[in-house]
């Protein structure tokens, strides 16, 4: 059975804001298959905001084996390689954050690198903030509302970093090398490194103190961030895997399938035999066809 996903207006981050938060979505369906999501890498830190009920996640796919559930209202992470894992009740609701990853401790306090990939809590690093965001968005009355209550939290932890001790931007170069790597037409590292004159190997010892990931493995998961949104588009129009892999910068559909094994723990038609009838007519931050 496909879920009924409810049509959100869009929201709008606000201009101080709008350096590090690269997409704000809400997410609302009813009648899903309950199971397990896989949160697959990407590019961005994801921080997602759960409104129904805590969001029971696992690190990996054999940390949730083992029996591993952390249950929070505020989940957030480091860029992970791995696929988490994510429980999916018959209904689901939330708020979904895509964070820029260079120049995220102006917003959290400490750089993408030190944000840990393995199970922890959240409020560890943001406080009472965590319980003060939960109460608010559950008192606001509608999506709006709610928006505008991350929007005040993300405000507010940009007010306490700027007053923390000497929270640091990252060097324009770094900030250069991670756009030409992650956009739409991503250049080789080498290339990236002369075009910001720094050698390859300081290049990748910088960009591994901001993200904890060298300059190649950014580049991946930026293009395994396209690729698994053009499989989800492929499959509902028929169109092969092959021409998947020749879009989005893959030398072909093994080279396409090998990325899929490694960061998602499936190949890319068993990802699909395993989220389609969830993906299927969700909106495009939805928390089902996304990064978690």
């Amino acid at each position: 059975m496909v879920g009924a996903w409810e049509h959100l207006p869009a929201a709008r981050v606000p201009a101080p804001l709008a350096r590090h938060v690269v997409a704000m979505d809400g997410y609302s369906a009813d009648g899903l298959a309950p199971g397990v999501h896989r949160g697959l890498p990407s590019a961005g830190l994801t921080l997602v905001l759960s409104l129904d009920q805590p969001l029971r996640t696992a690190p990996t796919e054999q940390a949730w084996s083992d029996g591993v559930r952390d249950a929070q209202w505020v989940s957030l992470g480091g860029l992970h390689t791995r696929a988490a894992m994510v429980e999916q009740p018959g209904r689901w609701a939330g708020v979904q954050l895509t964070l820029r990853p260079v120049g995220v401790q102006r917003l959290l306090g400490v750089p993408a690198a030190e944000l840990p990939v393995a199970s922890w809590d959240a409020g560890d690093l943001l406080g009472d903030e965590v319980d003060r965001v939960v109460e608010d968005l559950h008192a606001a009355p509608d999506w709006p509302g709610r928006y505008a209550a991350v929007s005040r939290f993300l405000l507010r932890l940009l007010d306490r970093a700027d007053r923390g001790t000497s929270p640091s931007d990252p060097r324009p170069e770094v900030e250069e090398a991670w756009r030409l790597l992650t956009g739409p037409a991503p250049r080789a590292v080498a290339d990236v490194a002369d075009s910001v004159g720094y050698s390859r190997r300081r290049l990748t010892q910088l960009l591994t103190a901001e993200t904890g990931h060298g300059p190649k493995t950014l580049q991946r998961l930026a293009r395994f961030d396209t690729a698994r949104r053009e499989v989800v588009a492929a499959a509902s129009a028929g169109s092969s895997l092959a021409h998947v892999a020749a879009r989005t910068g893959y030398y072909d559909q093994s080279h396409l399938v090998r990325d899929f094994h490694e960061f998602a723990g499936l190949g890319p038609s068993a990802w699909l035999a395993a989220e389609f009838a969830n993906v299927q007519g969700a909106p495009a931050g939805a928390a089902a066809a996304s990064s978690a």
